[in-house]
């Protein structure tokens, strides 16, 4: 090449590179291209169109230059490290881990490469190389702030939180404008529920970056999860402004005015989503199973259960279609909600349960293929190993009424192994923790699907199918031979994986089994062995109580209340005038608010005051509830979805209960415990009956002490009882078959 053709080329690319730094790209790539017409072999010229490549998103293009700078110098590490960028990109792993190696190969220092080959080693799994190569970069730089951020990364999905957060600092004090580690910072407060110190990053993050994706929808969820509803409906729409088709900002907006009884306006959220993304799986789930928290009228039972049914044909449609749904967006959407609402109808929901879970069969058969098949017995010990799966491993219902089933077990027959899918640990997550042969505690659910296959058990309990929806994933699997439900949450799962569901004989009618996809197998008594209560702690709740007034107390959520049953007050108060209603408000207002309009408008219309009959009590604390029913007369069981755990902690208050069972087994919990009391007095078979023990009990002194007198005579029958536990190992033993 001549001299001249030398100088031009050089004073095209000046030109170009010049262009280049002041982002006028399309004049940059002419005046690379000039260059390379009079010297195709310019490396730094192929190197650089290949970098504008990049930034326009032409990663084939860019590949191309990377390609020639390689043909025309073999140990270019530079243009090995970018086209090792490029083929990530482009989804070419392994290719990409293959250049990088190859860039490091020439140049052992190249932090950029080293940095780069970390990522795709942690993308494969291999955290521990990945680590290796980020601490060789901090050793040669310790100011390579993307190396800190990316460890940080590492150790954040290993959950070695306090290390991450270190690595999160380490990034931001080499460059305090680090966006990314203050939002990833952000995130691992957030896992760690310091949520002021994940506000506190994520605002930084929007100092720097207003408009950085997903820093306004994680600080709304946040905001959700403190209770400041106004500030995450803020947050979710900032998030929908700055990125108008940002799917999990709807999807969390439409969640959170479900939960405050705006189910219209979160319907309209979820179509929005449908709208722009038609084929988006978790706003189709997340809209079959909206249902209101508490209803207006009757009718709406009705309109969203056709909702429902709607919804799973909808899905099963789309799952037909669209064959390209990913591994993470069939997760997205059955880990996005349940059909928990359903399930507070009052009506037989057997064969809508099998659809449902037919359903989510189809979606975890699709991704877990060696998870469906039949276990066969392989361990060869003397022990029999009993797995026991649930979300409320704490100071939770389920785990009062089932915790004993765990620490209970003979310990020279069984190995109990927990399995607790959440991170939210007690006193009570300790002692089954330090009583177990086995916990493992996880919310990731591929890693306790592993860790449960791999413990090989004889049988695997779930204590709460329906509640969450990792459950609902786990149990539609086959991970262990014998699979059973319980009462923890009490109804049908509808999977064909669950073998046996475990209830209590006094709970269940002659054609209980009619209303199972499981086998019924029902256990002494209530099926349970109950601690009583700890009423060391009570405390009188702070309310003005008129002399001589009945006070009719309702324990149960208020969501388990059907406008069908309201009428009771009203036929009550018509017969005792001087009384009251007691219930304790829904988590939000907004909710409590819908059912106290429910009653007012029937009381008005007869022309009875709404606020004379009605109190309702903030939630509260543990000893303020037990001062609650210390402080009323009579408790009123709820139709449809008996009270369990509260029935008892007033039962060991010595409170009469008045219950009216349903043909359900939800429906008979006071039932069963009233039973077990020899108290069938204050049992009705029907809302008629109800009414009249209601007024007796009122008005009759010597008949409320009579039931008094009993219960206390009576109430130890309820706790302790090793019976259904004694069964439940003998069952256990034979393999169950009964």
């Amino acid at each position: 090449m001549s001299e001249e053709n030398n100088l031009t080329a050089k004073k095209l690319f000046v030109l170009g590179l010049q262009n280049h730094k002041k982002n006028n790209l399309k004049v940059a790539k002419n005046f690379y291209n000039e260059t390379l017409k009079i010297n195709p072999n310019y490396v730094d010229a192929h190197n650089n169109l290949g970098i504008l490549m990049t930034q326009l998103g032409e990663y084939q293009n860019a590949k191309n230059c990377y390609e020639k700078v390689i043909l025309i110098e073999p140990n270019n590490t530079v243009a090995y490290n970018n086209l090792g960028f490029v083929l990530k990109e482009l989804g070419e792993y392994q290719k990409a881990q293959t250049c990088y190696e190859k860039a490091i190969k020439i140049f052992p220092n190249n932090v950029d490469a080293l940095n780069n080959l970390g990522i795709i080693l942690n993308k494969n799994q291999e955290h521990q190389k990945a680590i290796s190569c980020y601490e060789k970069v901090i050793q040669v730089d310790p100011n390579y702030a993307a190396a800190h951020y990316n460890h940080g990364n590492v150790l954040k999905e290993l959950e070695e939180y306090e290390k991450a957060i270190s690595c999160y600092e380490k990034a931001i004090q080499v460059d305090p404008k680090y966006a990314a580690a203050y939002y990833n910072l952000g995130n691992t407060y957030n896992d760690l529920n310091e949520y002021q110190k994940a506000v506190s990053c994520y605002e930084k993050v929007i100092q720097i970056d207003p408009n950085y994706i997903g820093v306004h929808n994680n600080l709304g969820n946040i905001y959700e999860e403190l209770g400041k509803h106004e500030k995450a409906i803020s947050c979710y729409k900032k998030a929908i402004q700055t990125q108008h088709k940002n799917a999990d900002a709807y999807n969390n907006l439409g969640n959170l005015l479900k939960e405050l009884g705006d189910h219209s306006n979160a319907l309209n959220y979820y179509e929005k989503v449908i709208k722009i993304e038609p084929n988006n799986l978790t706003s189709h789930w997340l809209s079959m199973n909206l249902f209101p928290v508490i209803y207006e009228n009757l009718e709406e039972l009705n309109v969203y259960r056709k909702r429902f049914e709607n919804g799973i044909s909808k899905i099963n449609h789309l799952i037909d279609t669209e064959s390209k749904y990913t591994k993470k967006q069939l997760i997205s959407a059955i880990s996005s909600s349940t059909n928990f609402y359903l399930h507070y109808q009052g009506i037989n929901v057997l064969e809508l349960q099998r659809r449902y879970a037919s359903l989510i069969e189809r979606i975890t058969q699709k991704i877990y293929k060696n998870f469906n098949k039949k276990r066969e017995k392989k361990n060869l010990s003397q022990f029999s190993k009993i797995g026991f799966v649930s979300s409320f491993f704490r100071n939770h219902t389920v785990s009062k009424l089932f915790k004993n089933w765990i620490l209970k077990l003979d310990q020279k027959y069984f190995k109990r192994f927990v399995y607790y899918t959440d991170n939210n640990f007690d006193n009570i997550t300790l002692e089954i923790k330090e009583s177990a042969d086995f916990f493992f505690s996880h919310t990731d659910v591929d890693q306790l699907i592993n860790q449960i296959s791999k413990d090989n058990l004889d049988v695997l309990i779930y204590l709460d199918i329906g509640m969450r929806p990792i459950i609902q994933i786990l149990s539609s699997l086959r991970l262990a031979p014998i699979q059973c439900n319980t009462w923890g949450h009490p109804i049908t799962s509808g999977f064909s994986n669950i073998d046996y569901y475990f209830s209590g004989e006094l709970m269940e009618c002659k054609n209980s089994k009619n209303h199972y996809s499981e086998k019924l197998i029902n256990l002494p008594g209530l099926g349970i062995n109950y601690d009583f209560p700890k009423l060391t702690d009570i405390k009188k709740p702070n309310i003005l109580k008129k002399s001589n007034t009945t006070i009719f107390l309702n324990l149960q959520s208020l969501f388990k209340l059907l406008p069908q049953d309201d009428h009771i007050y009203l036929d009550i108060v018509k017969k005792i005038p001087n009384c009251q209603f007691w219930f304790i408000e829904g988590i939000k207002n907004s909710v409590t608010s819908i059912f106290k309009k429910r009653l007012s408008r029937l009381f008005q219309n007869e022309g009875y005051s709404f606020k004379k009959y009605f109190y309702f009590h903030p939630k509260c604390s543990q000893g303020e509830f037990f001062g609650l029913i210390e402080e009323s007369d009579i408790i009123l069981d709820s139709f449809n979805w008996s009270g369990g755990n509260t029935s008892i902690d007033a039962i060991s208050l010595n409170k009469p209960i008045i219950t009216c069972p349903s043909s359900f087994m939800r429906g008979r919990h006071t039932y069963g415990i009233l039973k077990t009391l020899d108290v069938e007095e204050t049992i009705a078979n029907s809302k008629t009956k109800y009414i009249e023990i209601a007024v007796k009990l009122a008005s009759d002194i010597n008949f409320r002490d009579f039931i008094v007198n009993k219960i206390k005579k009576n109430k130890n029958k309820l706790f302790g009882d090793d019976k259904p536990i004694r069964f439940l190992e003998d069952i256990i033993q034979k393999k169950i078959k009964i």
